[in-house]
């Protein structure tokens, strides 16, 4: 298992006074900024070594040098290098200027430093990424590794992704810091000879350190009704739900006043750890799930598409008794196996309107911690069963497929890195929740990310979907 420290950075003892007193104060300030948290410091050698990572920030250097124990080298654009105000800093720091026209100079130069036992620092994608993944790889690297006879040290920077100095949200720096102090993580991997230090394997060093360093992010610790109750609490008044039947909509903090009034009832009257769902796409969908998670209990989403044999075989699996349903789907499905005990949504609903009041009051009122404190929701899930899905049953009987709050989570944080998306975009929900791409991406990662959704109870109305779509 890696080791994880909090760094305490010294610079190498050779270097001029004024250069400790430039990284002492420096890197004092970053670290009143960013908690750097490491691993891999061992696979370091202890000689000169060119350093790959990838590149996600502007600030980039200034957390590799607060990870690594030795002053690093950087090679920089000169454009950058001669600006008046940065100039003297780099120069002070060893920075190796590099241009197009004489970009050989500049290996040599970064050759002859790491043959002095020097870190030499360059970003072989050549540019800042704008999507927050791993851009292609330049072979400059290989030339001055080969040349130096030096390893190479791939270095993954994770958790950038949303800071100010990123391009997530399709900006850099014009907007709030997310956390303070903000915590980053750094993966060094194995020195790799430079026979033996492509571009290929390279790259592949570079995503296993990237997977290493996603799979210890906290947010895959917690519990998905932790996880959606502090998502909801964010732009409470924000739409989180617009009906594309009638077109109602639902704000987000009333969405969670309504859920937490009917988790409190479920806790009082289902003992039974799982609870079915049978409920299209829509606004009563949403509640069911939510309030399910909330009370501390596992959704089953069932495929009322399916035959009744296999739907039987689901409930059976799952060991369910009771159904969140609504008069409706009743109606709809005549021959659907529904438990001894049903909810109807529209008659269990009305009745709670004073608990849903207050506890969208509270909710609006209280902190996300102590809301799920009097909800007694734990913060950690982890790997423990978060939800239920079940296979089609093509090939026999369905399966069951348990999600973890960890799988669940963790596909909920990529989504969002890859989708980006802005408080002005906009989900069409309309794959059932039954469905893993509808269960993941149009309920939970809309719940817990703020995204909105217009829901329609059906996929395969492609005109009345296109409709919705040129509408919102």
């Amino acid at each position: 298992m890696a080791l994880l420290l909090i760094v305490n950075h010294k610079p190498m003892a050779q270097s001029s006074f004024a250069a400790r007193t430039f990284y002492f104060l420096g890197l004092g300030l970053a670290r009143l900024i960013y908690r750097v948290v490491v691993s891999g410091r061992e696979n370091l050698p202890a000689g000169g070594f060119l350093l790959l990572p990838n590149h996600i920030t502007w600030v980039d250097a200034i957390l590799l040098q607060l990870a690594c124990p030795r002053q690093i080298r950087f090679i920089i654009d000169e454009g950058y290098y001669r600006q008046g105000f940065l100039h003297p800093f780099l120069r002070l720091t060893g920075a190796i200027p590099i241009t197009p026209r004489r970009a050989k100079d500049a290996m040599r130069a970064a050759a002859d430093a790491i043959r002095a036992g020097d870190i030499v620092c360059l970003f072989p994608e050549g540019q800042l990424s704008r999507s927050g993944t791993l851009l292609r790889l330049r072979r400059g690297y290989e030339l001055i590794s080969r040349q130096a006879e030096a390893p190479v040290v791939p270095v993954w920077l994770d958790q950038l992704w949303g800071s100010i100095f990123s391009f997530q949200g399709g900006r850099f720096f014009t907007k709030w810091p997310q956390s303070l102090p903000y915590r980053v993580a750094v993966a060094f991997g194995r020195p790799l000879r430079p026979d033996e230090g492509d571009i290929a394997t390279v790259r592949e060093e570079l995503l296993k350190l990237g997977e290493i360093c996603y799979s210890q992010r906290s947010i895959l610790r917690e519990h998905l009704a932790f996880a959606c109750l502090r998502g909801l609490k964010r732009r409470a008044f924000s739409t989180a739900i617009i009906d594309g039947m009638d077109h109602s909509s639902l704000s987000r903090g009333k969405l969670l006043g309504v859920a937490v009034a009917l988790a409190r009832h479920l806790r009082q009257r289902c003992p039974e750890h799982r609870i079915g769902i049978v409920l299209p796409p829509g606004k009563g969908g949403v509640v069911a799930n939510l309030a399910v998670v909330l009370a501390g209990k596992i959704p089953v989403n069932l495929n009322f598409t399916s035959s009744r044999e296999a739907i039987v075989s689901a409930q059976t699996q799952a060991g369910l008794k009771t159904i969140i349903s609504a008069r409706a789907m009743a109606k709809r499905l005549e021959e659907f196996p529904w438990t001894p005990e049903v909810l109807h949504l529209e008659e269990v609903l009305p009745a709670m309107k004073p608990a849903i009041i207050a506890w969208w009051m509270l909710s609006l009122a209280m902190p996300a911690a102590m809301v799920a404190r009097l909800l007694h929701i734990p913060r950690v899930g982890d790997r423990e069963e978060a939800i239920l899905l079940f296979t089609s049953g093509s090939a026999g009987a369905p399966k069951g497929v348990p999600l973890s709050h960890r799988n669940i989570l963790g596909n909920v944080s990529q989504f969002a890195a890859l989708l980006d998306s802005t408080r002005n975009d906009l989900i069409v929900a309309s794959l059932p929740f039954f469905h893993s791409f509808g269960c993941t991406v149009t309920l939970w990662y809309p719940i817990i990310d703020g995204v909105r959704i217009v829901t329609y109870p059906s996929p395969l109305e492609a005109a009345k979907i296109a409709a919705l779509v040129e509408r919102y």
